[in-house]
């Protein structure tokens, strides 16, 4: 007989660990200290860093799309800022920007950075709920709060925020499927609300497609439950060609990736020495060591799970957050079979009881941003007064960094190029690269572009060279930026 052995399932399709938890037989005690001073740290970890001040570069020019759609604007088309845009703009976020507008205009920046901490309240409440149907209190708690941190870089005021959440339970809905082998059919209209608020909805089709797989070779699957559960995210890629962008949001993504990639950093592959995909690593590294020392060998869709998570946390910074989202889940199952016991069934005492504690941070979150998000983090605010005294229309040499800020504060002028690279042609961008860097003929972009003023870093080889070349003056400093104009 082999040494190792695969996880029996029952009839019903459910491990019988897990089954035994309904059972009513004897469980130890949960120590409620620490479960209290696990729960208390995540929230308050969360809501700490949920209400610092606004700065992600992005979260400016999804306010600013929020605002055009909110004014009628069109979900695609020619873009209506900047006219160097090549490509059409595809609203693909428009959801979750909408909204973001809309308590902006509400509660100002303080509102905006209330509005992430909630979303981090939800989203560590959505992973410790998909953790703890495998695991009991204290190492979903751990395996949540251990996804928070190896999530922690992309845990901003952006619309990914939206698609980790509906990530984490459209994961826990799988996992569900995988031990009854029913279809959840609502999968479908979630995928719906995902393709209105991020590029990331394909991942959630990935994951149901790999659990089918997995649960397809180990032969627990006939035709007929094969093809139920496979229509699920069939239909749901339909539901995302239904979206008010239509059918072109299936490719979109992958247009925003080809023109990111090779300009913007967090579409790049992760370098090793990233803490926060050290984090993720390490639980994944946990899952897989726990595994080849136990006699059980877990199903093949949760060894594809674990590989699908080293991939995403490898691939690319903006998506070491996804393999955070996967690995929780796994990291709990396997911190629960630690304690040789199957986890306890959750009551509706203690999700009451989480419930509570999540509103009363989300209410000590609102006066807390207030006092913390009241002014922009990291742009030249006090520059606002030179910059709206220039002429409507005045062309700035930008630094991607600051972009989005342009873009949304002072929207008469017109920025060279913006964070959102999927708009311009590549030649472009490389030539707006080579400018930045003072490349051979660097000058020639300039004179393209009919730029007349700059908005740079203090330290940036190019506002160096314009004022030791070009004699362009300095007109205004502040948080590490200079504002140039040309003589």
């Amino acid at each position: 007989m082999s040494a190792h052995a695969r996880v029996d399932h029952s009839a019903d399709g459910r491990p019988n660990h897990s089954r035994a938890a309904t059972t009513g037989q004897p469980d130890a005690r949960e120590p409620r200290w620490m479960i209290g001073l696990l729960a208390l740290s995540a929230l308050g970890l969360t809501v700490r860093e949920g209400t610092r001040a606004v700065g992600d570069p992005d979260i400016w020019w999804h306010l600013k799309a929020g605002q055009y759609v909110l004014n009628g604007g069109s979900f695609s088309g020619a873009d209506p800022w900047v006219p160097f845009a090549t490509r059409p703009f595809v609203l693909t976020q428009w959801l979750p920007e909408v909204v973001a507008q809309k308590v902006y205009q509400l509660a100002g920046l303080p509102g905006v950075a209330w509005l992430r901490c909630a979303a981090m309240l939800v989203l560590l409440g959505t992973l410790l709920w998909a953790c703890r149907r495998v695991a009991d209190s204290a190492p979903a708690l751990m395996a949540a709060l251990a996804a928070m941190l190896g999530a922690g870089a992309s845990l901003t005021e952006r619309p990914q925020l939206v698609s980790f959440i509906l990530l984490a339970v459209t994961l826990a809905a799988w996992w569900r499927s995988a031990e009854d082998l029913r279809p959840r059919w609502w999968l479908i209209p979630l995928t719906w609300v995902w393709a209105c608020s991020h590029g990331l909805w394909p991942v959630g089709i990935a994951i149901g497609g790999v659990v089918i797989l997995g649960l397809a070779v180990d032969r627990r699957l006939d035709r007929r439950t094969g093809l139920r559960l496979m229509l699920v995210p069939a239909v749901s890629l339909v539901a995302a060609a239904l979206t008010p962008v239509g059918p072109r949001l299936i490719v979109s993504s992958f247009d925003v990736s080809a023109a990111a990639g090779p300009f913007v950093q967090e579409w790049q592959p992760t370098p090793a020495s990233n803490p926060f995909a050290l984090i993720t690593l390490a639980m994944i590294a946990v899952v897989l060591l726990s595994w080849v020392r136990s006699r059980i060998v877990p199903p093949t869709w949760q060894i594809a799970l674990a590989g699908v998570a080293f991939v995403a946390t490898l691939v690319m910074f903006r998506t070491i957050a996804v393999g955070a989202v996967i690995a929780a889940p796994l990291f709990a199952s396997v911190l629960q079979q630690q304690r040789s016991r199957p986890p306890k069934a959750l009551t509706r005492q203690t999700a009451f009881t989480w419930l509570g504690l999540s509103l009363t941070a989300a209410l000590i979150a609102m006066p807390t941003a207030g006092a913390m998000a009241q002014k922009p983090f990291g742009v030249p605010d006090r520059l606002r007064p030179q910059l709206a005294a220039l002429p409507a229309r005045t062309v700035v040499l930008d630094q991607f960094a600051i972009s989005g800020w342009l873009l949304w504060a002072e929207p008469q002028l017109i920025p060279v190029a913006d964070l959102r690279s999927e708009v311009y042609s590549s030649e472009y961008l490389t030539a707006y690269r080579n400018n930045e860097s003072v490349g051979p003929g660097w000058q020639s972009f300039i004179t393209r572009t009919g730029a007349t003023v700059a908005l740079l870093s203090k330290d940036s080889a190019l506002a160096d060279a314009l004022q030791q070349a070009l004699h362009w003056r300095v007109t205004g400093r502040d948080n590490g930026y200079v504002l140039l104009e040309s003589t």
